[in-house]
């Protein structure tokens, strides 16, 4: 049995979930990239910026091949620029991990002649966009937390800030995986009322999501959502 919110967004369960099992070892690195601008002009300069990552362990090397001659030796690295004729060009990322097999990804890009006016780069939304989750018991006193979880694109970052004296950190950082993340040192703890707890979801060149929750006595905590920018620590517009 459970109380929510009528939005569905905040769950407080009258008892803990069960832990979900753990991620699979060995997973293949993300080997995603970004291209800006989207459509660019023939001639300009075009950035590519690399959003690989390894769930399981570190990156060894990034490698592209801008030509499409079938060999990653281009550029290195984490971002790259180029400049291309009009056409269509297929350009390819290769992720090396410490351990385990290369994962190559390939995006075609769509250069338009130079008499086009250049395209002005807005960010992307994180997709899918990121949800956060708090579940835990109502307290006299506050709330004791089950868990604090993420869902969010594989490598992205969170970062939850907790303010407040019953807090059991200041800041925590965590990465996440292919089945989403959770502040594990928040589960089982109990925060007093007033304690805020502020969850920054972002990747590299993303609009990702930031999260407010504040703890009361004998209610749910309220709950604040918005969209973050790459490096902003406070919500802003999501366009």
């Amino acid at each position: 049995m459970q109380r929510c919110t009528a939005t569905a967004i905040t769950c407080i369960s009258l008892g803990l979930l069960a832990g979900t099992s753990a991620a699979i070892a060995n997973q293949p690195p993300d080997a995603s990239f970004g291209v800006f601008p989207t459509t660019p002009a023939e001639g300009q300069t075009v950035r590519f910026v690399s959003y690989a990552c390894d769930p399981d362990g570190a990156v060894f090397d990034q490698q592209w091949d801008l030509d499409d001659d079938g060999r990653f030796d281009d550029a290195f690295g984490a971002n790259v620029v180029g400049t291309f004729q009009a056409g269509s060009h297929r350009v390819r990322l290769r992720v090396i991990p410490v351990d385990g097999a290369p994962v190559v990804r390939t995006r075609t890009i769509d250069v338009v002649p130079s008499l086009v006016a250049p395209e002005t780069f807005t960010p992307p939304l994180l997709n899918p966009f990121p949800v956060v989750r708090i579940t835990g018991q109502l307290t006299g006193a506050g709330a004791r937390i089950g868990f604090l979880s993420v869902r969010a694109p594989v490598c992205s970052t969170v970062t939850t800030l907790c303010r407040g004296r019953s807090c059991p950190f200041r800041r925590a950082r965590l990465l996440v995986g292919r089945h989403g993340s959770r502040v594990r040192s928040l589960a089982g703890k109990s925060l007093r009322a007033g304690v805020k707890l502020e969850v920054l979801v972002t990747k590299r060149d993303r609009i990702g999501k930031y999260t407010r929750f504040e703890i009361r006595r004998n209610k749910p905590p309220s709950r604040v959502d918005g969209c973050l920018r790459f490096g902003a620590t406070a919500p802003g517009d999501c366009a």
